[in-house]
This record gives C-alpha cells, structure tokens and sequence, in this order.
C-alpha cells in the first residue's frame, strides 16, 4: 500500500484550476501559487508546496534549497502525536478518553492528577505546569514528574510537558503489550513506512523521541503525511487508526477552541475568516502544514527553521494573510 508519491516536475504551474465549492453564491475559488510563493519567500521561506485532490500543482524551492532537503518541524511534530494514539486505540492499547493514571502508577493516588485522560494531553488542558521561561525539553519521566498546575480540562497552557508525558504512556503501554517501546518506532511501523513516508531525524531526549518538537522531515514527506491526515488514514479499503480519533483532532476543544488534538484550527468567521474551515500544525520558524477538508486541500510551508536558521525565530508569520493570498475568490461563471 502507498499513498500517492507526487513528481517533482511541477515548478512551472502557476494557478490552480478553480477549486469546487458548494453550489448557490459562492464565488469561484483559485490557488495563486506565485502570490502564495511570493508571501512565504519574504518570510524567509525555502520550500512551499500545494496539494489538490492528490496532485501536486504547486511546487517551489528557493535560496538553493532542492526537494531532497529537511528541516526541523519545531512544534510542528505535535501534529504526529495525535496520530500515534489513533493507531494505539485502534490496537486496543489505549482509549482517548481513558484517565492515564491506570497506566501511570505516579498519578494514581492523586485526585487531581488521576483525572488527567489521554485527550487532555492531546489538547494542552492537562493543567501540568508550563514555564514558558524554560526552553529545556523535559524528558518522559521528568514531565510525569511535573506538578499539576489546575485541574484537568480546565485552562490550555501550550507547552511540551503535556506531549513528553504522553510519551511516556504510550512508552509503557507499548512494552506491556510486548511491543517495541519506542513512541517513534510504532509510529514508522504502523503509519509512516506503509505510506512511503520518510522521517529524516528525530531528537531524543533521554534515549526517547520528543512528541512535542523533535521531528526532521523534507517537504514533500510532509506534504504526505497531510494527505493521509486528510484521508483520515482511510485507504480504499484499509483504515489506519480509529476513526473516531480521527475526527476527534480536529474539533474545538472545551479550553481552547482555536485548537484540537495537536492542531490548531482555524474556524470560519464571516467577519473575519469567509474561507473554509483550516486545520494547521505549526512550529517556530514559520513551519506549516495545512490542512484544508472542505477544498482537499494540502498546503506545506517550510523555512530553515530555528536550528538551521536561528533568524527565523523572531520572523513574523500570519497564517490568515497567507491563505488569503494563496486562495482568492474569483466571481463565479
């Protein structure tokens, strides 16, 4: 089985033919890949990539970059984690809703920590303490050892403890099924390689791969794992992952309903946002995976990222301008 594996002889296309939308007054809406390219190269951009129904239509590599090359995804590797817990449900290893603490010895004599389910880990509610001053990544056991800062569910705090602790339990689920402990590992078994989709590095911490910011991939690979999110990991007749974590990754969440399970989202906003809904792994740098259901839609991003190109960090990035400028509406025929 493998997803479509797109070519690399594109660069030329400039506009996407119009994309479908619901009949009635919609107006007719288009790709300006020039426009989008023109954005993303001023925002230190190196690699940018469009994906309709399957087919690459736009595909750009600037300042000496070629499509061999990868980066470092920064955050944007949070977008893998909810995946891994789909197949793990699938596997009958875990459920979403399932409180962590029977899996994680550490929390089970607390109330407040007992409550702590998968899906709070996913959506960043756990109420683990955050220090945003703190740049170290903490390892597996040093984020179950982390203090809980509110109650389950009830404040987002954006940071790595909430992925690294989830390691953690996938790491001891994975060995009492008998299988490989490694997070990452299951990940490439179940997902990534039957998909033909390559991970270039991924950094350890503490001898395991960090779910919150450690992953290395080319844009193209990147691109592929967008169109198996889009699927939903749904392939003629196989189905990777359960379906309902799936769906799950991209509803609101209760404490933040700019993010899911991993993703933030985008939500159409007649004053603000008249496109359609917008799913998008972000990490520092400008990196960017989007994800748009309604238009089949795959959009990839890419800079050289905070590693290769520290300058990127404190480079401004709007989401909404860029789509607005990736996707125009034209008046309908």
């Amino acid at each position: 089985m493998s997803i479509r594996h797109f070519s690399a002889g594109l660069a030329g296309l400039a506009l996407l033919a119009a994309i479908t939308t619901p009949a009635g007054a919609q107006p007719r809406l288009e790709v300006d890949c020039e426009a989008g390219r023109a954005h993303h190269v001023a925002a230190r951009g190196v690699a940018f990539l469009v994906i309709h129904r399957g087919a690459l239509v736009c595909e750009r590599y600037d300042r000496g970059v070629d499509p061999g090359d990868s980066w470092w995804l920064a955050s944007g590797t949070k977008s893998f984690a909810p995946v891994m817990v789909a197949l793990a449900v699938q596997d009958g290893l875990l459920e979403l809703d399932q409180p962590t603490a029977q899996i994680l010895d550490e929390w089970a004599d607390d109330p407040d920590q007992s409550a702590i389910t998968i899906r709070h880990l996913l959506d960043q509610s756990s109420g683990l303490a955050v220090n945003p001053r703190n740049r170290r990544l903490p390892g597996y056991q040093r984020a179950v050892d982390t203090r809980q800062e509110f109650e389950a569910g009830e404040r987002f705090r954006y940071g790595a403890v909430h992925f690294e602790a989830l390691g953690e339990v996938l790491r001891r689920q994975l060995d009492a099924d008998g299988l490989d402990p490694t997070p990452a590992d299951y990940l490439l078994r179940r997902f990534l390689r039957p998909l033909g989709i390559g991970i270039a590095g991924w950094r350890a911490v503490d001898g395991q791969p960090a779910l919150s910011e450690g992953t290395r991939i080319s844009a193209l690979d990147w691109g592929r794992f967008g169109q198996a999110v889009l699927a939903r990991g749904q392939f003629g007749e196989i189905q990777l992952g359960d379906e309902e974590v799936w769906a799950a990754m991209f509803e609101p969440s209760a404490a933040n309903p700019d993010y899911g399970l991993g993703w933030w989202l985008i939500r159409p906003d007649p004053d603000d946002w008249p496109l359609p809904f917008v799913a998008v792994a972000a990490g520092a740098g400008g990196q960017r995976l989007y994800v748009i259901p309604d238009l089949e839609l795959v959009i990839v991003r890419m800079t050289r990222g905070v590693i290769d190109d520290r300058a990127t960090r404190d480079q401004a990035w709007s989401d909404r301008d860029f789509l607005r400028r990736l996707i125009v509406a034209r008046d309908a025929d």
